[in-house]
């Protein structure tokens, strides 16, 4: 390794160097040695105020794992060797808890703490102090915490017949994880390790996790942790994720019930950055765990009710999240739907901090971290979390139904408009000595390039012009526009339209959809190659197309239903305002938006041509296949689909088993004798989330009944394209299907004659 003062200019050479790591100040490197001839290996540390190496301890062994405290001043390593035919090397832990002392004194300094696990009481005998988990300090520099793993022998890699050993693989129902999750996560499961603690002073060894509670999170003081035992809840797939929760005691190892049977994921808010309270999310309540009295309480005084109430699938609605916490450590601010509220750790009644604003003019206001924490300060983890609100803060505003996006400044309990306009901005990042802003805003005409300005964000200044070839395309505007569903459910589209549209026209129009879309009214779209039939190409416009985006409302249990009522919603409203012509109308979309778009095309009259990528065409069957997974392929989870289908994107809250009738009509695959419309699919045959078998059995049913269809099959590629060559092919092949079909184009060749696959590479789009 070369250091470089940048002072001075003056180089400096380390030898063998294997892990290196600064202190916060960046006073102090620490470095390891890992030579060919091994004496000379070791833990040394740089001083950069003046130049000089210290051997902090040398051993012809590994050393690895640096981890230096957040004050700079204490330095944990693992030392050990290789040990034949196992996994796991024979490390100690090593810590100093005091190296300047040891810069300074020398042999005099205190001396570094060891945690041998052939020594230490309570170690597990044939276990491990793994290097495949890092290490990490406690603020109060009292213990080390590190990964405990179990010996095992190194696994034998010769590969044998199936007439030498049997390979097979055990799919039993009783196993907690199915087996193509056992396959996608070996590698991950093999290095897993267990969270453990080292009491520096004491030199004791502390067991924190065990196999009944595997999953460990510290506290950014390393006092308490919270364990996760999810055991009884594994097997049963037909609930949200659910587990019990422990605190422990990260200097005894002691366990204390938080709470059971609670919900994962976007239920669980996890530790305040104090280290002083759980946060969680039960029975529609904020709960707030104290640590130290060892107590849980509910928060907000039962006065609002912070449920996000536009979550749109089955099961237990989640809250809008938790934005922040303050400085002083007794509050806990939270998102509402528009706005932000105080909420007291103590239980007390909480305060609406933009007073109602956001909820009277429907503008979503969020907490910024505009100011950057001092990286070399301690702490500063902590401090990206928290907010002082002694001091002006930086929200974000969004117009829910305008679009409208900019910053607002909260100060002393009251609201300012610093910059709201037709434009998406994105967080600002103040400089750490100055009052000088960076950010970037856009709009569909406006690249998003870097801007500069004062605290008022009104007078900035571009300092980037990224994309000037802008100027040689024919661009466009857009226009936001409302529509409703049956329901009388408000939804919003987005309506680009060409630069040389007239008034009164009547223009082709490609309809593009995925969940919602009108959030993205003001965002740059960039001309680019497309890696999938889902995204809307800046060249539908640039070739005078009227290209739009509509909003799908979701109902439990109707979801392509769903689509094709929005979308005809959506189209039926452009029509109408007389813009685009009702028998040159396209649709496309790819992964979700895909098997809605297979499921428009059977059903729909209003589009000439459609376009799926990537999509299910078969609910039913598709239920109880592995998320991405197949022996061919393991590029997704491997887990079973049922928490997708139940719960997740595909918002069903119930089984084929419960109503077969239902999961038949919304598949695609039924109604293809029913098509009347033109398709192009496309699919990745290597597509690990969405199987390829999909697209091949869509095209083999619209082939049985004689439909007009053609499937570009990409070999090797994944769930969207990633080669470039791959990539222009489909833009081609995207605009020669549809100019055909909505602008009486000449029909290209692939598409009347087909492409034999002995002429494959004659059959190239140009």
């Amino acid at each position: 390794a070369v250091l470089l003062d940048l002072r001075t200019g003056r180089f400096q050479l380390l030898g063998s160097v294997a892990d290196y790591a600064f202190n916060k100040s960046g006073t102090l490197l620490a470095y390891t040695v890992d030579a060919a001839v091994k004496d000379g290996n070791g833990l040394f540390v740089f001083d950069a105020r003046n130049g000089r190496v210290t051997p902090l301890d040398n051993d012809a062994k590994n050393y690895n794992r640096l981890a230096w405290n957040d004050e700079g001043t204490a330095l944990a390593v693992l030392k050990g060797a290789e040990v034949e035919k196992m996994r796991e090397r024979d490390n100690v832990l090593i810590a100093f808890p005091d190296v300047p002392a040891v810069l300074k004194d020398g042999d005099r300094a205190p001396k570094p703490a060891i945690l041998d696990p052939a020594k230490a009481a309570g170690f597990p005998k044939g276990w491990a102090a793994s290097d495949r988990a890092g290490l990490s300090w406690s603020d109060d520099g009292k213990r080390v915490f590190f990964g405990l793993k179990e010996q095992a022998p190194t696994p034998d890699t010769t590969r044998k017949s199936t007439d030498e050993a049997a390979n097979v693989d055990v799919w039993n129902t009783s196993d907690d994880r199915v087996q193509s999750l056992q396959m996608v996560r070996a590698e991950q499961d093999r290095n897993f390790t267990f969270r453990a603690a080292f009491e520096v002073t004491a030199g004791k060894f502390i067991r924190l996790a065990d196999e009944t509670m595997r999953e460990l999170n510290v506290a950014p003081d390393g006092v308490w942790a919270v364990g996760l035992d999810t055991r009884a809840y594994l097997r049963n797939e037909q609930v949200l994720p659910a587990g019990d929760y422990y605190r422990v005691n990260t200097s005894t190892g002691e366990r204390t019930l938080i709470t059971k049977s609670q919900l994962t994921g976007r239920h669980v808010f996890g530790i305040h950055p104090r280290g002083s309270h759980f946060l969680f999310w039960k029975n529609g309540t904020i709960i707030a765990y104290d640590f130290a009295a060892g107590t849980a309480k509910a928060l907000g005084a039962g006065k609002v009710d912070f449920t996000d109430t536009e979550y749109d699938h089955p099961g237990t609605k989640p809250s809008y999240g938790i934005a922040g916490y303050t400085s002083d450590g007794i509050g806990v601010i939270v998102n509402h739907r528009y706005d932000l509220w105080l909420v007291p750790l103590d239980g007390s009644a909480p305060r609406d901090l933009t007073n109602g604003f956001g909820m009277k003019n429907e503008i979503r206001f969020r907490l910024l971290r505009v100011e950057p924490p001092d990286p070399s300060q301690p702490r500063s983890a902590v401090a990206r979390q928290t907010f002082d609100l002694a001091k002006p803060l930086t929200l974000s505003a969004y117009g829910e139904w305008t679009k409208k996006s900019g910053y607002y400044e909260w100060a002393n309990g009251k609201l300012k408009e610093l910059v709201y306009e037709e434009a998406s901005y994105g967080n600002p990042v103040k400089a750490l000595k100055a009052d000088v802003f960076l950010f970037a805003r856009q709009t569909f005409v406006e690249f998003p390039d870097l801007r500069v300005s004062g605290p008022g964000f009104k007078n900035s200044r571009k300092v980037s012009d990224a994309n000037p070839q802008q100027a040689d395309f024919l661009w466009g505007r857009r226009l936001l526009f409302d529509y409703t569903n049956k329901d009388g459910k408000r939804l919003q589209g987005i309506l680009a339209i060409p630069d040389d549209y007239q008034p009164g026209e009547k223009r082709p129009m490609i309809v593009i959809f995925y969940e919602k879309n009108s959030q993205n009214m003001h965002i740059y779209s960039a001309p680019a190659y497309l890696p999938s039939m889902g995204r809307m190409p800046m060249q539908a416009t640039s070739n005078g197309y009227l290209a739009m985006l509509p909003d799908v409302h979701f109902r439990t249990g109707n979801s392509h239903s769903d689509m094709l009522e929005c979308v005809e919603a959506a189209t039926q409203k452009v029509i109408e305002m007389g813009y685009a012509d009702p028998k040159r109308i396209g649709v496309s979309g790819h992964s979700y938006s895909g098997e809605g778009a297979a499921f428009i095309g059977t059903m729909s009259k209003m589009f000439a041509a459609v376009g799926m990528g990537a999509g299910v065409v078969d609910l039913y069957n598709d239920f109880s296949m592995p998320w991405g997974w197949g022996y061919g392929y393991q590029g997704g989870s491997g887990n079973t689909a049922f928490q997708y289908y139940l719960y997740d994107q595909g918002r069903w809250g119930f089984s084929p088993w419960d109503q077969p009738d239902k999961y038949h009509f919304e598949s695609a695959l039924t109604h293809v004798p029913k098509v009347t419309v033109p398709f192009l699919i496309m699919h990745g045959t290597s597509d690990p989330t969405v199987g390829f078998v999909n697209g091949l059995a869509f095209y083999n049913a619209l082939r049985y009944h004689n439909k007009q269809a053609v499937l570009l099959a990409y070999p090797d590629e994944g769930h969207g394209l990633r080669g470039l060559a791959n990539r222009k092919d489909l833009t081609i092949r995207f605009f020669e299907f549809f100019d055909q079909f909505l602008k009486s184009a000449p029909a290209p060749k692939w598409w009347t004659d087909g492409v034999p696959y002995l002429k494959k590479g004659e059959g190239a789009a140009k």
